[in-house]
């Protein structure tokens, strides 16, 4: 029987519904991390990689929670791997793809690296920090896997796809990203640092936009920031909007990167309103992570179309 070629339609769909399987955990595998965090089970398991000395630890709530979390992480490594091989043996000629689950391969591999440092450090605030940092860097990688394809999946070929997008644009959309991420991360570092409700007002921080004392200036300081990094989302999907309107199928993620965005800002109000009870707080995240993850996707295709394009269907054929 001969072997299926490089390339193939069918070798192309497996490729996208692992890289999709793969998204999907990440994602997932974020949210359980901050659950974990936020129910203060992350020293549950105070060994590594096993737990209380155990393959199967004993039953308990918290254990079982940490123990869980690992279980997923080891789970999304197998799926980004295979994502990996399903792309080198269908994919080879899409740099995109292969870049992009050979550096998910490589980040999910430092996370579960830099996971075990984080128990046997006995959680220090910024072995979490950077563990979060990978964590969604990987879910960026997989969602550039996942919208990367074959170069004889796309239509005349990107130098005949014009963006559209002018140099100043280009800059903000990258700065909104980056400032996405560090947001994320800076947020990370106020809880881990037990500030996360030292504030119980919205917008303002105990009547005053500029408070003393270091848990409500770190807050605070989190709130501009989100400011900011608004401003620059918001600002980049009015422009993939209206590139959006030649190419439809941006205009789909910029609904979901303004929707997440708003829903994140909304959550963080009812922290700052409700308190910071372990339910609010990870929806915090998740939202957050769906923020970041959406952002990266339309970024993606705004800036690229030549290699980045949703697809429902079957691949156009050349000609």
């Amino acid at each position: 029987m001969p072997q299926v070629a490089p390339g193939t339609q069918s070798g192309r769909a497996r490729y996208r519904t692992m890289t999709l399987l793969s998204l999907v955990a990440a994602i997932a595998q974020v949210a359980l991390g901050g659950v974990v965090r936020v129910t203060g089970s992350g020293d549950a398991c105070p060994d590594w990689p096993l737990c209380h000395g155990q393959i199967i630890p004993p039953l308990d709530y918290h254990i079982w929670l940490e123990f869980s979390h690992r279980l997923a992480a080891t789970a999304v490594g197998f799926l980004v791997v295979a994502s990996l091989v399903l792309a080198w043996r269908h994919l080879r000629t899409s740099k995109p793809a292969i870049v992009a689950t050979g550096a998910s391969t490589i980040l999910v591999v430092a996370a579960a690296i830099l996971g075990g440092l984080t128990v046997l450090s006995e959680l220090s605030w910024w072995t979490r920090l950077i563990h979060l940092g990978l964590a969604e860097l990987t879910v960026a990688g997989l969602a550039v896997a996942w919208l990367a394809g074959s170069p004889e999946d796309r239509s005349g070929g990107p130098q005949n796809l014009d963006p559209g997008v002018s140099r100043q644009d280009r800059r903000l959309a990258w700065a909104g990203l980056a400032g996405l991420l560090v947001t994320i991360l800076f947020g990370s570092y106020m809880v881990g640092m037990n500030f996360g409700a030292a504030c119980p007002s919205w917008p303002l921080c105990i009547g005053t936009s500029l408070p003393g004392g270091t848990p409500f200036a770190v807050n605070m300081a989190h709130r501009y920031m989100v400011a900011i990094v608004a401003v620059l989302v918001l600002r980049t999907c009015v422009v993939a909007w209206k590139q959006g309107a030649a190419r439809g199928q941006l205009r789909w993620l910029v609904a979901l990167t303004a929707g997440f965005l708003l829903i994140e800002i909304g959550v963080g109000a009812l922290t700052a309103w409700m308190g910071s009870t372990p339910l609010i707080a990870s929806l915090h995240l998740i939202f957050a992570t769906m923020s970041w993850v959406s952002m990266v996707l339309m970024v993606a295709m705004q800036l690229d179309p030549g290699s980045f394009r949703v697809r429902t269907g079957q691949p156009r054929s050349a000609g």
